[in-house]
């Protein structure tokens, strides 16, 4: 993009030069976002990004659906491949007509524009047909842990009113008591080996369920078999990009529950030129191993949408398989990866795989999820000969908020700029405070989600009138313009990518009758970031009879894998304040410093 503008701590007040206002303006940001951004001090800690920080310019939004951008892309590039799921491939054209078959059949279902429809799939083409197909009639896609239990499952169906789900058929028996119940009224059904060329090549993390045999299940409606009944619909539904959403993702909250976090077609449609401008580094057609799952919002922003709207190819990946990733990215060409640190760890520590498979087409890696550690940025470079750089984003901000661009703004130890957007850093009475000062980075951007579903209180704590959204998260700003993660201010814990709440699974533990006193906390780990670990103080007449199996075996029947405590701790009892409240971050303490 020609010369680039040096940071702000050294341009002063050149750095808001016309090419900056033209690039904001041109996508819409208010007038008094960037007048109020001019108006703090080169040394505060506040950043907005130069456009000619990244590898594109931004062209103006447009003012389409998320459907119409993808239905646009469909029509420019009719026999390109957009994925290519379990071996077998679907150009734009024919996933177009199963996306209009899939919408015309949630129609005839009685489905509305503003209903919620619920999908629980993993990464998949069918999960792909979920969301376009409810976005073709403004229906709003909510999708679904497929590791959560029949409770979790039940307050996400309950919390956002959906009364239609498409999942596997392996996971019928999680929903059935809200069919007997009359919460849900239609289950569509698909089976894993649904989408499969003929000489598919099953990992060995897929073979448990590839052997299962598909029998029908009683009640729900068969997915492929219906789409055979319809023929595409002929117009999508009007909708405002603006105000209406499309998109429910759900994210762990500090209070133990689950929040719905509402994106607009409009969110959708900035990231998913914004996501492919910054840092499109990748040649004509991006392939994109797409291995955050669909039920993140990585699994969206950093896969799924950028990709279509590129004309790119996808590869959603149902669930991960060390030997199966190098075929992959071998046999297809992938040349972006956005994954957790775990993956890229898990890549490089089989030598042999990595030395047999070419791995030459990789273009741009990206750590989402967690923050990558320097060393093994630095060890996948030595590797691979690829940067691997780091990202930060939140449910809130639709993924890539703040990522370093590959080649052009990026230190290895920082968490990058923001992605057109600002970023500041403020103290505990919201006041900004001098760079290289840690404080709680606080964003704002056109791509912010608009709030909280069912949660007005906390959607005006979180975001303020003034469009910044307060993250939670602590960091600081240096002068180069580079934002630095800190510590989460709040209690969630990170593993292996995902984000999940210590109360949620406490309240889990308390209902075991030995338990008197419990606090979970995560743990560093090597591999995963952060491992669940759960401090308990027994109740007297249970010290010598229970036993840490005994805790974990009692999370599996009641939580997802990823939330069930790893190590269990007993103590007699629990470090807690004046009050009475449990210290965690006093049991965080002291477990890091073992």
């Amino acid at each position: 993009m020609g010369n680039q503008m040096p940071p702000r701590f050294q341009a002063g007040d050149s750095f808001f030069d016309d090419a900056l206002y033209e690039c904001y303006r041109k996508m819409g940001y208010p007038e008094a976002w960037l007048e109020e951004g001019r108006s703090y001090k080169p040394s505060d800690s506040y950043v907005i990004s130069h456009p000619s920080w990244f590898f594109e310019s931004m062209p103006p939004i447009p003012d389409v659906s998320i459907y119409g951008l993808f239905n646009e892309t469909a029509r420019l590039y009719p026999d390109a491949t957009a994925v290519i799921f379990l071996d077998k491939s679907a150009t734009y054209r024919e996933l177009n007509e199963l996306i209009g078959k899939y919408a015309a059949m949630l129609k005839d279902l009685g489905v509305k524009k503003g209903d919620m429809v619920a999908a629980m799939l993993p990464n998949s083409i069918q999960h792909v047909v979920a969301f376009y197909g409810a976005a073709m009639i403004g229906a709003v896609h909510t999708p679904i842990n497929v590791m959560y239990q029949a409770d979790e499952l039940a307050y996400q169906i309950t919390d956002s009113g959906a009364r239609t789900i498409l999942m596997l058929d392996l996971l019928y028996d999680k929903v059935q008591p809200l069919v007997e119940n009359n919460t849900v009224d239609n289950v569509i059904v698909t089976h894993i080996k649904d989408w499969a060329a003929e000489d598919v090549v099953v990992s060995e993390t897929l073979k448990m369920f590839w052997d299962i045999p598909k029998n029908p299940v009683p009640g729900t409606i068969d997915l492929f078999e219906s789409l055979d009944k319809y023929s595409p619909l002929a117009e999508s539904e009007t909708v405002d990009p603006k105000t209406d959403t499309a998109l429910l993702l759900y994210t762990a909250g500090t209070t133990g529950k689950s929040k719905g976090v509402i994106e607009t077609h409009f969110n959708l449609v900035f990231n998913s030129l914004t996501h492919s401008h910054a840092f499109r580094d990748w040649g004509e057609r991006e392939i994109n191993f797409s291995i955050m799952p669909m039920f993140h919002t990585a699994g969206y922003f950093l896969h799924l949408l950028p990709a279509f709207y590129q004309g790119g190819t996808v590869i959603p990946i149902p669930m991960f398989d060390l030997k199966d990733a190098f075929r992959v990215i071998d046999t297809y060409k992938v040349n972006v990866i956005f994954a957790p640190p775990t993956f890229f760890i898990a890549m490089m520590a089989n030598k042999e795989l990595i030395e047999s498979h070419d791995l030459s087409s990789l273009s741009v890696t990206i750590g989402c999820g967690a923050p990558v550690p320097k060393a093994v940025q630095e060890n996948w470079k030595e590797k691979t000969g690829i940067q691997l750089v780091n990202g930060w984003g939140m449910t809130e901000t639709n993924s890539g908020g703040i990522i370093s661009i590959p080649g052009i703004k990026e230190r290895f130890d920082s968490i990058g700029i923001p992605v057109f957007s600002e970023v500041k850093i403020t103290d505990d009475n919201n006041q900004i405070v001098p760079r290289n000062t840690e404080g709680e980075i606080c964003y704002r951007g056109l791509q912010l989600a608009k709030g909280y579903l069912n949660k007005p209180e906390e959607t005006a704590a979180t975001f303020l009138p003034d469009g910044w959204f307060r993250t939670g998260d602590r960091g600081y700003v240096d002068e180069e313009d580079f934002v630095y993660f800190v510590d989460r201010i709040k209690d969630l814990i990170v593993a292996s990518g995902y984000n999940l709440a210590p109360v949620e699974v406490e309240n889990v533990i308390y209902q075991h009758p030995a338990v008197a006193e419990v606090a979970v906390i995560g743990q560093p780990d090597p591999y995963r970031g952060e491992t669940v670990k759960a401090v308990i103080a027994p109740k007297p007449e249970h010290k010598e009879t229970i036993n840490e199996q005994e805790i974990i075996d009692f999370c599996k029947s009641h939580l997802a894998t990823f939330k069930v405590p790893r190590v269990v701790e007993f103590r007699d009892s629990l470090p807690k304040s004046a009050v009475g409240k449990i210290l965690r971050r006093m049991l965080r303490d002291e477990t890091n410093s073992k």
